[in-house]
């Protein structure tokens, strides 16, 4: 995953793409997320550059700042060790190598303690890698990312998972968890 790190770091620096753009249509199914879980904490895991919160001010219907991470921008580099009420990453999973998918959902499971929201894109991508590669390396159906969830998710967590692409579809997993937060 190093070298998809360094791929993505390079071509933030080259281009202004990957702005946070992937959040606006994804912010009213997590904005009913954190009002229903009554969430006060939230990681963005991948949140590119930030401008959905620092330019758009997309949070601002949800109550609170989110805490942003992506491993290929500077500003945003460090990944949090503590958990979350919620943890949100829209256009990012599909960016991920297949083989990373069960360490990184080993890390947002463990760390989320009311809800997870996955917005994920099941096409190809427009934009290539500075190796030439496309940038969205695993493009799967949702059936695919559903099970990886329930394979590989430390723990328990209500979960959204919104694909958008060649398969668009919404699927909601441990939602009795829900139901005892009420």
């Amino acid at each position: 995953m190093t070298d998809y790190i360094e791929q993505y770091k390079q071509y933030h620096r080259e281009n202004n793409n990957y702005s946070g753009n992937s959040l606006p249509p994804q912010a009213i199914h997590i904005q009913d997320l954190i009002i229903d879980t009554k969430s006060q904490t939230v990681l963005d895991y991948g949140c590119g550059k930030g401008h959905q919160y620092t330019k758009w001010n997309m949070h601002k219907d949800w109550g609170l700042m989110p805490e942003l991470y992506d491993p290929a921008v500077p500003e945003h580099e460090v990944l949090p060790d503590k958990n979350f009420d919620g943890i949100i990453s829209t256009d990012v999973m599909e960016h991920i190598p297949e083989e990373q998918i069960p360490e990184v959902f080993e890390y947002i499971f463990s760390h989320a303690d009311k809800f997870v929201f996955l917005g994920i894109s099941t096409k190809l991508a427009k934009a290539l890698l500075p190796n030439g590669e496309n940038a969205h390396c695993t493009v799967k159906p949702i059936e695919w990312w559903t099970s990886m969830v329930e394979k590989h998710a430390p723990k328990r967590v209500y979960t959204h998972i919104k694909t958008y692409g060649e398969c668009n579809n919404y699927h909601i997993l441990n939602e009795d968890l829900y139901f005892e937060m009420l």
